[in-house]
């Protein structure tokens, strides 16, 4: 085989000559042959990423030199490598990248338009290839419509779309559950071995590495091993490791369902809907919100006690504030009814659609908002809702994603407006249910 890829003295710094520097890339020099299976392989922070970046052009390395087919990469303008990446590489990302705005057909026909394909021909061009990934039923969905697995195929599809001879692939099976990693890594493999295409993954992950041909052992930002993989020694003891993570996986899965009829936590209902009162009047409004979440007092009895005098055992809330608090929880043990039900459909049948639950959702979390939501708008913020219901992102990244520009593919709120809203979304979920599908996460990142 031919070469495709070679580094040569390859150093890439972040923020080089601040208090943050990074040496992320150390004198890399590497050899990638054409038509090969290769991966990156180590810890976390070992610089996996940043060389498939530096390949791709998506980051700037100070020293050294990148050569795709025998073209140095490193003196392109930034238009030769937007041309260079649309067509020269295909990249799945760990996090989908989909414009949430855009439906399936169309997120797997843009890179054709900037290359200037007609619209015709690249939606036709699109439909093949999300029938290939078996989506084409989703063509007219919108991303946060869709699984995990689903978002993933559609994210391959995309990364095909200009015919890229060399498929760049940044932790792909990341927020996916077993069964859908192995779809992805079968896939992978398919383009690999019948379309002849260089597949370049980057993983932590040992059991990922059942189809890889060479393997680049990274640690602190050096390629310390090179190791070629001959299936017909290795194939067994990978398939055992294989077959140990996948238990694993579905046991973390069966440890996240157990927990979903967990009651959300009180506390933070409290906190939320008290802010400025007293600590001890805070925790009595918390003893009777968990007394509502269990059913052990109603509605009713519950909007007496919370206007009831705190000196006589309730809370000493006004009249209308008890009305606003009480009606306010009504609504949340609604939608986290919603919630539950979205749990239930997910863990009967992962690829189900959930969009009018997300519907729900959106609608409540948006109630007493003044501004105006634009239809681009409303379904990034569904793309967000859904990702924070299979947990792909955390609270903290629902605030920044509202705040984001809508340019930038974000909902384009303001920084207040973003908190209060995320803040209403984190009352729906159990907090230590959340906690444990974090520490899942983590263990798949």
């Amino acid at each position: 085989m031919s070469e495709i890829i070679r580094t040569e003295n390859l150093n890439l710094w972040y923020d080089k000559g601040k208090p943050t520097e990074v040496h992320s890339l150390k004198d890399v020099n590497i050899n990638i042959e054409k038509g090969d299976y290769v991966s990156f392989f180590g810890p976390s922070g070992c610089g996996k990423t940043s060389i498939l970046y530096a390949i791709s052009g998506i980051d700037r390395f100070q020293e050294g030199k990148v050569f795709i087919n025998n073209r140095d990469i490193s003196g392109l303008t930034n238009q030769e490598l937007a041309i260079f990446r649309q067509t020269g590489i295909g990249i799945v990302f760990q996090q989908f990248n989909l414009v949430p705005s855009l439906t399936v057909l169309k997120n797997v026909a843009l890179p054709m338009l900037f290359v200037g394909i007609s619209s015709e021909k690249a939606d036709a061009e699109a439909r093949k290839l999300i029938e290939r990934l078996d989506i084409l039923q989703y063509a007219d969905h919108y991303p946060f419509e869709l699984s995990g697995g689903q978002q993933q195929r559609v994210g391959i599809a995309r990364a095909l779309a200009n015919d890229p001879p060399i498929i760049i692939a940044d932790e792909p099976l990341g927020n996916l559950d077993s069964v859908n990693a192995k779809k992805v890594l079968n896939f992978l493999k398919e383009l690999n071995e019948k379309d002849g295409r260089t597949v370049i993954m980057v993983t932590h992950e040992a059991w990922s590495l059942r189809d890889v041909k060479t393997i680049f052992h990274m640690k602190d930002g050096l390629v310390n091993d090179v190791q070629k993989v001959d299936n017909s020694t290795s194939a067994d003891s990978i398939s055992k490791h294989l077959n140990e993570q996948l238990s694993f996986m579905s046991s973390s899965n069966n440890k996240k369902e157990e927990h979903i009829e967990e009651r959300i936590s009180a506390r933070v209902l409290a906190n939320f809907l008290l802010r400025g009162y007293s600590m001890d009047e805070i925790m009595r409004f918390e003893s009777f919100v968990n007394q509502r979440f269990e059913n052990k007092i109603n509605k009713k009895e519950f909007s007496k006690f919370v206007n009831m005098p705190f000196k006589d055992g309730g809370v000493g809330l006004w009249k209308k504030k008890t009305e606003r608090v009480t009606q306010y929880l009504e609504e949340i043990l609604e939608e986290k009814k919603n919630i539950e039900h979205i749990y239930k459909v997910l863990e009967e049948n992962p690829e189900m659609s959930i969009f009018d639950e997300i519907l729900s959702i959106r609608n409540w979390v948006l109630e007493g908002y003044t501004g105006k939501i634009t239809p681009v708008q409303a379904s990034a913020l569904d793309q967000i809702i859904s990702d924070r219901i299979r947990n792909f992102i955390s609270a903290d990244k629902v605030v920044e994603l509202l705040d984001l520009s809508k340019n930038k593919f974000g909902v384009g709120l303001s920084f207040r407006a973003s908190q209060v809203i995320s803040e209403k979304l984190e009352l729906l979920f159990n907090e230590d249910n959340l906690e444990i599908n974090s520490e899942n996460s983590e263990k798949k990142l």
